[in-house]
């Protein structure tokens, strides 16, 4: 046995006994945006990234992330037709649910929580989109959450004559040629969102970029850039937030 075997048997490879850093109070990142725009590839991507960097976090999404949300995520794309508020609760049950579970232990740990969808989901597609009260939307998002606003919110702007056309396996549902893309993952039967009219998605767009506007821990980026473009201004972002909460800006030039 090689002494190198005999120190991972003492305590674990390099990689798993690393100390990985934390955050006071933890962090909570948030990705939004419309259908397709790519917000659940940048969450995968950041979250990667931290991990090489050895900070400690997780990745999550609403709904789901618990066998509640799973069943509603399942339920809610399947369903013909519920009502804005009826949407709501579900989403925010779920949500509820998520916090006592996930969120709230892992950014009392000081983990970087890193989050595909929040409360801004709901405010912009039964709100904005789908004629919701916002006002009651907001009080129960706030109880769902007990409070807990984002540190940073990144939204993903795209047109979504562009983004619908990333998700669909046929041709452009609103014209045009979509050329070669990415496809959905979602099958058929799960797509309610995605087949809503065009106007529907213009309403979550500009309900989103009017959300944005009234707090400064949203970044807005442009979603037609390439990929790792996207991707390096976010972790820029990202890494200003760390370095302020004294995590070593040495870490980030490995």
């Amino acid at each position: 046995m090689t002494a190198q075997s005999q120190e991972e048997m003492d305590f674990g490879a390099e990689g798993e006994r690393m100390q990985k850093r934390t955050v006071g109070g933890g962090l909570l990142i948030t990705f939004e945006g419309g259908e397709g725009v790519g917000k659940s590839t940048q969450a995968e991507r950041l979250f990667n990234k931290l991990q090489t960097f050895g900070i400690d976090a997780i990745h999550a999404q609403e709904p789901g992330s618990s066998d509640l949300g799973n069943n509603v995520r399942r339920w809610i794309k399947r369903a013909n037709s519920s009502s804005p508020l009826a949407e709501t609760l579900l989403f925010e049950a779920a949500r509820a649910q998520l916090m006592f579970e996930t969120i709230r232990p892992a950014l009392d740990a000081g983990k970087v929580v890193v989050l595909d969808r929040y409360t801004d989901s709901t405010l912009a597609y039964q709100g904005y989109a789908r004629g919701g009260d916002l006002q009651t939307i907001g009080q129960l998002n706030n109880i769902a959450t007990a409070g807990l606003t984002p540190h940073l919110t990144v939204l993903l702007d795209l047109d979504p004559k562009v983004s619908l056309a990333r998700v669909s396996n046929k041709p452009d549902l609103f014209g045009g040629d979509t050329g070669p893309g990415n496809t959905r993952v979602d099958d058929e039967s799960q797509r309610r969102f995605e087949e809503q009219p065009l106007k529907f998605h213009q309403n979550i767009r500009n309900g989103y970029l009017e959300l944005s506007k009234r707090d400064p821990r949203w970044c807005v980026i442009k979603a037609d850039q390439a990929g790792h473009r996207i991707a390096d201004a976010i972790l820029k972002r990202v890494r200003r937030l760390l370095i302020e909460r004294e995590i070593p800006e040495s870490i980030f030039k490995s």
